[in-house]
């Protein structure tokens, strides 16, 4: 996978992305993927601004986990909607279909794997 994450970063470098890197902290591949998030969500503005993958990976298992079950109660007494709205996706998810829901938890869960691989590094 990191062989995979090194080949995308030259790419994107090669496409000039160098701009996500001069004005952010965050890794640029994750920055990138990260375009697909509502702003006001605290996953993007963490890849926004963190070097911290854990966190990061934190937050998008609780964020996939949160589209995955909007139903279900997944701490505290709050369903997944509940900590979506927290999370800062309640304009995002207003207008959201099942197909936009599925593509979210695809997008959150490259992000988490991809954070995670960082991580570990």
């Amino acid at each position: 996978m990191l062989e995979n994450v090194k080949y995308l970063y030259s790419f994107l470098r090669t496409l000039n992305f160098g701009k996500y890197n001069m004005n952010s902290k965050g890794n640029p591949v994750l920055i990138e993927m990260a375009g697909q998030l509502p702003e006001a969500s605290k996953l993007y503005q963490l890849v926004m601004t963190s070097i911290d993958y854990s966190t990061i990976f934190d937050q998008a298992r609780e964020d996939f986990f949160g589209f995955a079950g909007l139903e279900k109660e997944i701490e505290n007494g709050m369903t997944g909607l509940d900590i979506l709205k927290q999370n800062g996706y309640e304009s995002y998810l207003q207008d959201m279909e099942e197909e936009d829901r599925l593509r979210m938890c695809g997008i959150i869960q490259m992000l988490a794997d991809l954070a995670q691989e960082l991580d570990e590094d």
